[in-house]
């Protein structure tokens, strides 16, 4: 069922479940945004206008037709549409504001997306180093606690630039993984998703109002705090 936040004429926010993907692919027909707002609102074009990985939640923007599309895709590309997300990860962050820049590559073949700073990048042949792009992310801590797992962090974090699993990736080279990611960060009890979801947009609509959209994230701070590791066996 698609969750509809809100809509002006043919731009459309929703709240995307962790387990649904963006777009379609093998095995994803109908558990995928484009196929739901199609059937939704009878339309065959649907455009996502920013992923969130399929176990990411949280508010995504479609455009129902092309002209939307381009004229919202190009406040994408300027940079125009703040995204914000909140996280939850391990570790004590030094600082309750900060920048990561480490630049990334994405290895298609595996799905992963690799971090390096610029020391690191130095060092790589120059045929490694072209495949890489700068990234930038900015983080607020909200809040700092003690769980099962160790020492934790609630984080807010803004997108300057959108590579692909860009949040995951800085958190886990900066020392702070999120908890419940297989790929990148801490495996935990009872958690089949990141603790990442998209809580903010912020953008101009076709109208020319300006829109500021939230999300609550779907998880309490008593859960937080029972948070256990899983036991490797």
């Amino acid at each position: 069922m698609l969750r509809i936040v809100w809509q002006e004429s043919a731009l459309v926010a929703v709240s995307k479940p962790a387990g649904v993907a963006s777009q379609g692919g093998d095995g994803l027909a109908g558990n995928n945004l484009v196929d739901l707002a199609r059937a939704h609102f009878k339309r065959e074009h649907v455009a996502v206008l920013h992923r969130l990985d399929r176990n990411v939640s949280g508010l995504v923007l479609l455009a129902l037709d092309t002209d939307t599309a381009r004229t919202m895709s190009a406040q994408l590309r300027d940079h125009e549409i703040g995204r914000r997300y909140l996280a939850v990860v391990r570790g004590k962050p030094a600082h309750d504001r900060f920048e990561l820049d480490a630049w990334l590559a994405k290895d298609e073949k595996s799905n992963q997306t690799r971090a390096a700073d610029e020391a690191e990048l130095a060092q790589l042949p120059e045929h490694e180093r072209r495949v890489f792009k700068s990234a930038r992310t900015r983080v607020s801590v909200l809040e700092r606690f003690s769980a099962p797992l160790g020492q934790c962090a609630a984080l807010e974090v803004e997108l300057i630039t959108g590579r692909s699993h860009q949040i995951r990736a800085h958190l886990a080279h900066a020392g702070l993984p999120i908890i419940g990611d297989p790929k990148y960060g801490i495996a935990a009890r009872a958690l089949n998703r990141p603790l990442l979801h998209a809580h903010q947009l912020a953008f101009s609509a076709p109208s020319g109002a300006t829109i500021e959209l939230r999300d609550p994230p779907p998880w309490s701070n008593a859960e937080l705090r029972g948070l256990r590791r899983v036991e490797r066996r």
